[in-house]
């Protein structure tokens, strides 16, 4: 890629000369191809591969990045980095061990979090005061990445944000509970070994901050930082970055418009706040848009512009004009996805259109399923983003449970599960198990004891020692694990097992290409969407896109269909609830959808939501707030009314579906 081959803004962004620079880039404007034009530009001046480093939300975003300026630059840029936050901060703990002195430790995800939470209020507290364990796991949470104090937690993770008198005072009386739980759960963690997905960043920041010799050290080994999608940051992110942005120079990318993770502790405003707060910054701003037709712009934009906060950013399409988008009115949601997917089969013969440039897209996979029935009756194939990924299925944390005893013998959440597999082991039985093994220091002396109680399947011990032999070729062990578990297993799960082992032969992949039995489990629990599974026989490529909103970032396709635009969803009941903030994060997903769409963009909403809504109804606010679409232009889209009997849709193998066919399925 040559610098002529970019717009006058990318240029300007790639070629910039100061420290810091923030680059708002608004949906499709080319935000990727500036990243990587940024780091060809630097390695061209002479800057050496191994002093850049990508950062990205995702391993995969963050690799994809590296591949393309590999393919793309002269010379060996091997020595290229592209990894996420919590990828890159594992790396530091790794390489200096003098300064995050932990030794042996474990990381654990948001499930085994819930499961020592749930741990530590049976062990230490009375029923009645009895908290439920992702209440804990998620204020806990928010205090970490939003850095604030646990009042300010439970007031916005239990409260909605509210800080009246009357809040005050519960948040009064709950706040003793939580203080304790929580200093139990870090005493916990300290003993077994553990580290949890937010103390990986914690400890690396707040470590840097406690020492800059360690931080001038660590910061020395780069001059640029890359950073993709900025305005998904939390202050736990910013407060990382603090050691870095005196010492190195820090080029980000992100767009204000698309930052939807509030729920994660994003903070939508800091990226407003950066030349404030990062010293020697500039701001640059990418406005024109390569993906979708004018016509989709201008009703995306009207959507930001109706907002009391100021986006301050128009897209214009490169592509010129197109069609108008179409909002299909609907009375029932049977009746709209019969509708999708009679649309998706037209577009294959007279578009010539592939399966894979179709796209639904919707709040939750909840909102999916009516339309993901149709695709399965219509024998269409599809794939689906944003559901449990591979890692977090029953079956395959139950293998994984085996490998994380091998690698961490204090691991009681990992021994808890993997004793409780096999027969006539049940909680009480494997309590008593793991207080006899759980302070022994090697693997070796916690196979010697269980291998002398009476009455243990033998396969309990055979298979660690079995994946211990092994654990060098990661691949192998997980075989190991698998050939030791397989009997329990398919047993656990006799009614799809089938289904299920075929999971492990991926697992095996993933394996393979691991470093170490401890880089696995890292990358386990560092990447959420490591492995996301695929609903349905379907051919990954050339399949229907069903995919939920907060996993749809980076994704475009030609048509694109956005489901229950209602009253009452955009924003949602809970965000209304919520306030101004929660409000303006659901415009922004809603946003993030619209302009998804290339070619076509149709968006169903019901009878009901069309109609005129008395605001008094819905807590006194205004009705523009209560749903994004009233008031808009009828000259930004076409109209149409879908519904009829079964028979009209003709798109079906034989006879047409009832509702008593697919119950499987909520409609509601």
């Amino acid at each position: 890629m040559n610098l002529e081959e970019l717009n006058p803004q990318q240029r300007e962004a790639a070629t910039y000369e100061g420290r810091n620079l923030l680059v708002l880039a608004g949906a499709g404007t080319g935000k990727t191809r500036t990243i990587i034009a940024r780091a060809k530009y630097l390695l061209n001046k002479g800057v050496r591969p191994s002093r850049l480093l990508i950062l990205s939300f995702t391993r995969k975003s963050a690799r994809e990045i590296v591949a393309r300026l590999q393919s793309s630059s002269q010379g060996d840029t091997r020595a290229l980095k592209g990894q996420t936050f919590h990828s890159w901060c594992m790396e530091i703990i790794e390489q200096n061990p003098g300064v995050f002195n932990f030794g042996k430790f474990t990381v654990i995800d948001e499930e085994d979090r819930e499961s020592a939470f749930r741990l530590v209020c049976g062990r230490h507290f009375k029923k009645n005061n009895f908290i439920e364990p992702k209440q804990l796991a998620e204020v806990y949470s928010y205090v970490v990445n939003a850095r604030c104090n646990l009042s300010t937690a439970l007031s916005h993770r239990l409260f909605n944000g509210r800080m009246d008198d009357e809040t005050k005072e519960k948040i009064l009386q709950k706040l003793p509970v939580y203080q304790e739980v929580i200093k139990k759960y870090m005493a916990f963690k300290a003993e077994r070994r553990y580290l949890d997905y937010d103390d990986i960043l914690q400890k690396v920041a707040l470590g840097l901050k406690r020492n800059r010799e360690a931080a001038d050290f660590i910061a020395g080994s780069f001059d640029h930082f890359l950073i993709d999608e900025m305005q998904d940051t939390n202050p736990l992110q910013y407060l990382l970055l603090e050691s870095f942005w005196t010492r190195c120079n820090i080029f980000c990318v992100g767009d204000d418009a698309q930052s939807i993770y509030g729920f994660r502790g994003a903070d939508f405003k800091s990226i407003h706040y950066f030349p404030l707060v990062v010293p020697d910054s500039n701001v640059k701003k990418l406005t024109i848009n390569y993906r979708s037709t004018q016509e989709i712009l201008d009703l995306s934009n009207w959507v930001l512009e109706q907002s009391p906060l100021n986006y301050d950013k128009k897209l214009t399409a490169n592509r010129g004009k197109g069609l108008k988008p179409v909002i299909c009115h609907f009375h029932q949601e049977w009746d709209m996805a019969r509708d999708i997917v009679m649309r998706i089969k037209n577009s294959q013969g007279e578009e010539k259109c592939p399966f894979k440039e179709n796209m639904v897209l919707s709040r939750s996979n909840r909102g999916l399923k009516s339309v993901e029935a149709c695709l399965i009756e219509a024998q269409i194939p599809y794939v689906v983003y944003g559901g449990t990924s591979l890692m977090a299925s029953a079956h395959v944390r139950d293998i994984v449970s085996a490998l994380r005893v091998v690698a961490n013998p204090r691991d009681e959440l990992a021994w808890e599960r993997y004793l409780c597999l096999f027969p006539r082991i049940g909680e009480i039985t494997a309590a008593k198990l793991i207080d006899k093994i759980i302070d022994k220091e090697t693997l070796e002396e916690c196979i010697e004891i269980l291998e002398g109680e009476k009455g243990l399947d033998p396969d309990i011990a055979t298979t660690l020692q079995n994946i211990k032999m092994l654990e060098i070729e990661v691949n192998r062990a997980i075989e190991a694990a698998m050939r030791g578990l397989q009997k329990v297993l398919a047993h656990k799960y006799k009614d799809d097992w089938n289904r299920r082992r075929k999971d492990i032969g991926l697992l095996e992949k993933i394996g393979a290409a691991s470093e170490s039995l401890t880089a696995f489990l890292s990358d386990y629990i560092l990447d959420p969407s490591l492995g996301t599974g695929l609903k349905g026989e379907a051919d990954p490529e050339d399949s229907v896109i069903l995919t939920t909103i907060h996993s749809a970032k980076g994704l475009e396709a030609r048509n694109c269909y956005l489901v229950n635009v209602n009253f009452t969803q955009y924003p949602s009941s809970k965000a209304i609830a919520n306030g101004e903030d929660a409000i303006e994060e659901d415009r922004r997903c809603l946003y993030v959808a619209l302009t998804r769409a290339k070619d076509k963009l149709t968006i169903y909403r019901s009878h009901k939501a069309a109609q005129v809504i008395d605001p008094s109804d819905m807590l006194g606010f205004e009705a523009s707030k209560l749903y994004f679409l009233n008031d808009l232009p009828e000259s930004l889209y076409e109209v149409e009314n879908i519904g009829g009997s079964s028979r009209e849709w003709g798109f079906y193998r034989g006879d047409s579906i009832s509702l008593s066919d697919c119950e499987e399925f909520d409609f509601s």
